[in-house]
């Protein structure tokens, strides 16, 4: 049922008063079925009704309104209009200037940009700039970062499609052999990492570690990459250089969906690392809570159960 709340002035009602201190008229009010109740006044105030067995209080707090210039609602109406009509020219007056931008061609507007910047550059600036029609890859390369590394893990997909125009290899590895895939993956960059995948990058390819992409998925705990990169027939069980393979570091991150991908994607959880130990006792190795006995379970039951 709903409630409504409604107002009727009565100068002569004891029933129900306005505080003194706001005004001296008087107001009834009745009550029927309603579930929101709403007021409007011209006016700020305190308005409190007394009733017999409680004291409902609706402070200007609760209603907030500006204060009356003492013009009537009428006068409202009009300036809502007029407000209207402002906007409209101003409106009118946008869309006119955006013809007269419009009217000058890309090519006049990039010349005078041109020329703005070349004037805020010192004569050696200028010559290096004329001087670089395409990157030079050697200068703005070293063996730590590479542009095309910069670029996928930043997910600057235009600026790496421009380099590999140029010719640069895609599988191109730093000093320490990883690739612009390798890097997309520990960023979590699902957007590069398929566009690197469709321009053939290899996701097979191993780093001075030994690590694949996959790895770094896992790591990262991006599920979406590592379906990705099983569908490229990678091998879930490949080995690092020490011999830790994805489901290894998957039970190190404690990541029961990727563990869970891969074991049923055909993961080994009897492959032991280096140290002997298999993915399962990397997981026991962090103690009694529940994501080691829930990983457990995991590695126990699946793929025989793949509905967990």
């Amino acid at each position: 049922m709903e409630k409504i709340m409604a107002l009727q002035c009565n100068s002569t009602s004891p029933s129900t008063q306005l505080w003194p201190t706001t005004t001296s008229t008087a107001y009834t009010y009745s009550l029927s079925c309603s579930n929101s109740i709403s007021f409007r006044y011209p006016r700020r105030i305190n308005l409190s009704f007394r009733t017999r067995d409680n004291l409902v209080n609706l402070s200007k707090a609760n209603f907030w309104e500006d204060p009356d210039d003492g013009s009537d609602s009428e006068d409202d109406d009009e300036n809502v209009i007029e407000e209207e009509d402002m906007d409209a020219e101003s409106s009118s007056e946008y869309e006119a200037e955006d013809k007269a931008t419009n009217g000058l061609s890309t090519n006049n507007i990039e010349e005078e940009f041109v020329k703005e910047v070349e004037q805020l550059l010192s004569p050696e600036e200028r010559e290096i700039l004329y001087r670089n029609q395409t990157p030079e890859l050697d200068k703005i390369s070293t063996a730590k970062w590479n542009p095309l590394h910069t670029f996928a893990l930043a997910g600057q997909i235009r600026f790496m499609d421009r380099l590999l125009e140029e010719g640069l290899d895609i599988d191109v590895v730093d000093r320490e052999g990883q690739t612009a895939l390798h890097h997309a993956c520990f960023g979590k960059k699902e957007a590069v990492i398929s566009h690197l995948l469709r321009r053939g990058a290899d996701p097979k390819v191993t780093d001075m570690d030994g690590v694949t992409p996959l790895h770094y998925a896992v790591q990262a705990g991006a599920m979406q990459t590592v379906k990705m990169l099983i569908k490229y027939k990678v091998d879930v069980n490949v080995a690092d250089n020490e011999g830790w393979t994805p489901l290894h570091v998957a039970m190190q991150s404690r990541n029961r969906d990727t563990a869970k991908i891969l074991l049923v994607n055909g993961a080994d959880k009897y492959r032991k690392n280096k140290d002997g130990k298999i993915p399962l006792d990397i997981s026991l190795c962090y103690g009694k809570d529940f994501k080691s006995y829930d990983l457990a379970k995991l590695v126990k039951l699946v793929p025989a159960n793949r509905d967990l």
